[in-house]
């Protein structure tokens, strides 16, 4: 049965050489604490010891191996969208980042495959850059974040680059990242344990309201932590849907609800039974591993999380483990 984690990330080196100069526009700095240990520091409340899983393939792949994972769709982290930054800077950067994420694949083919980043304040760039991933760099797919400084993924800007994505038929792997009203959500961590999930959900709901699975039917959206909460409030949605006529009966032809099939979404939900609603809500058919790699944040064994639930079938478990990565990521016969 293979193990495929959709879910897993690194910090490329050149984001790490960024974060050294001092005034850069990217808000990263690497400080060294009075125990000599070097922190990362970066936008969206990020502040973690910098340690070798955040970027060495060796210690990544000691840690697969640990749990049995046998691949991973892997991505640059999320502090690292830089969507914030100088636009052409970022440019560059995303350029330099999608070339250390191509030589961990190539280094790796039967471990790996690449989700390339974008520079999304730039759309044209952003267009240049998804072509250049995939038919030069011989990445599988992207990841993107939630929304391009408080700009939703449904804003009529984007729309070149959807057209884009979808033409390129490949994974897209949506991750929150600075959530809305992270400024009431700074105690107990909050920003991330209640603000990333609701973030997600803010996504989703932004994406099928604002026609962009209608318009584009085949894209192949992926979504980090089970979802968010949208899942678990779809009946909410629908509801609204049939009430709320000029807002949103009047946005798309059908209920939200039914375009739920067109999605797909980590596992990561802590909750055996959680899990298995998901399943029931979506099919087994798009869900897939997530580790959420090398964070705190993620299941300490991301694998068990789907082996050991009672609540699924052994058909369920092969599925979500690696059935749904193999048709995604066309890996043949190794789901």
């Amino acid at each position: 049965m293979l193990t495929f984690d959709i879910h897993c990330h690194f910090f490329p080196q050149a984001f790490l050489d960024i974060a050294r100069q001092p005034g850069n526009s990217f808000q990263a700095s690497i400080q060294r604490r009075a125990d000599g240990q070097e922190h990362l520091v970066c936008a969206g409340n990020f502040d973690h010891p910098l340690t070798p899983d955040f970027y060495t393939a060796e210690q990544m792949l000691q840690d697969m191996d640990a749990v049995g994972m046998e691949m991973a769709a892997i991505s640059a982290a999320p502090p690292t969208l830089s969507y914030w930054a100088d636009p052409a800077a970022a440019v560059e950067l995303a350029a330099s980042m999608n070339e250390s994420i191509a030589q961990r694949v190539r280094a790796h083919p039967d471990r790996f495959v690449g989700l390339a980043t974008l520079p999304l304040q730039d759309v044209e760039a952003s267009v240049r850059e998804a072509r250049r991933a995939i038919h030069q760099l011989g990445l599988a797919g992207f990841q993107i974040g939630s929304h391009v400084n408080g700009k939703h993924l449904d804003h009529p800007d984007f729309a070149p680059l959807f057209a884009t994505l979808a033409e390129l038929d490949v994974p897209i792997f949506v991750h929150p990242y600075i959530p809305a009203g992270e400024e009431r959500m700074q105690d107990y961590y909050l920003h991330n344990l209640l603000g990333m999930v609701s973030e997600t959900g803010l996504a989703i709901a932004t994406l099928i309201y604002g026609g962009v699975l209608e318009r584009w039917p085949n894209l192949k959206l992926i979504f980090a932590h089970a979802g968010g909460v949208f899942p678990y409030i779809h009946g909410r949605m629908d509801h609204g849907y049939r009430v709320r006529t000029r807002e949103c009966t009047a946005a798309i032809p059908r209920p939200p609800s039914t375009y739920m099939r067109q999605l797909y979404f980590d596992c990561i939900t802590f909750q055996p039974r959680t899990l298995r609603f998901l399943v029931d809500l979506v099919g087994a058919d798009h869900v897939l591993i997530g580790s959420d790699y090398p964070f705190d944040m993620g299941p300490a064994n991301p694998v068990a999380e789907v082996t050991d639930n009672p609540y699924l079938s052994d058909e369920e478990k092969a599925q979500i483990c690696g059935g749904t990565a193999a048709t995604l990521f066309g890996l043949g016969d190794r789901g």
